[in-house]
């Protein structure tokens, strides 16, 4: 086999659910104004690029320096809720379970890398039963670095016990792209739709399966 473990990225991979982006972005932009933040949020793109930032992003926006703390304790539970919320809305990808089965069942090691909150991780996998399947789960709370940081995904690899160089990433967004361009681990995408396809094709993804069995012969199980 020429992978030794195979990482899935979670929301919009393995699970879709509706979270409510726009209720988060308001909510997002009322929190920064409230903290001083002297950039203003004026749409959900903005609100995006701060929650992928994290407190560098924070501060280059203006954010007192002395709120930066209780700011990033405060927008980490915004996003918890309302991802929370959306537990009820879940549906499974067509074959994940199948596709993750088959490469536990011939001995690949498995993770999870996502920038969903760990509770909402846990709650997904418990919801299909899929949490016995992995062997790493590693959420954006885990971890000061969340993707596109590289380290994000480094700690899921080392917890499996692989290398970069034997691990391969499934995602379905350019955040995914980009850490495992930033971690130089092997990289499939998976089509969420034509839009996010679209993003990952002019990002520079050279591959893209519509099925997730695809990975079973990608891995070369």
């Amino acid at each position: 086999m020429p992978y030794k473990a195979v990482v899935f990225d979670l929301d919009g991979t393995l699970v879709e659910s509706k979270i409510n982006y726009e209720k988060m972005g308001e909510q997002i932009k009322e929190l920064l104004a409230r903290k001083g933040m002297k950039e203003r949020i004026v749409d959900r793109r903005k609100a995006y690029q701060v929650i992928r930032g994290g407190a560098q992003t924070l501060l280059e926006f203006g954010l007192p320096t002395e709120n930066l703390e209780s700011t990033l304790v405060e927008l980490d539970q915004v996003m918890n809720d309302i991802e929370l919320e959306a537990l009820p809305t879940m549906m499974l990808k067509p074959n994940a379970l199948e596709t993750i089965k088959t490469l536990h069942g011939v001995g690949y090691m498995l993770g999870i890398c996502t920038r969903s909150h760990r509770l909402y991780a846990d709650r997904t996998l418990k919801k299909y039963g899929m949490g016995m399947y992995f062997n790493a789960v590693v959420a954006r709370d885990d971890t000061p670095y969340p993707k596109p940081n590289a380290r994000q995904l480094f700690v899921t690899i080392e917890q499996l016990g692989a290398l970069p160089k034997n691990t391969l990433y499934i995602g379905d967004t350019t955040t995914d792209l980009t850490t495992a361009k930033n971690a130089d681990v092997d990289f499939v995408g998976y089509w969420r739709d034509e839009r996010w396809a679209k993003m990952l094709i002019e990002g520079g993804c050279k591959r893209i399966v519509k099925d997730l069995l695809d990975i079973v012969e990608i891995a070369g199980a």
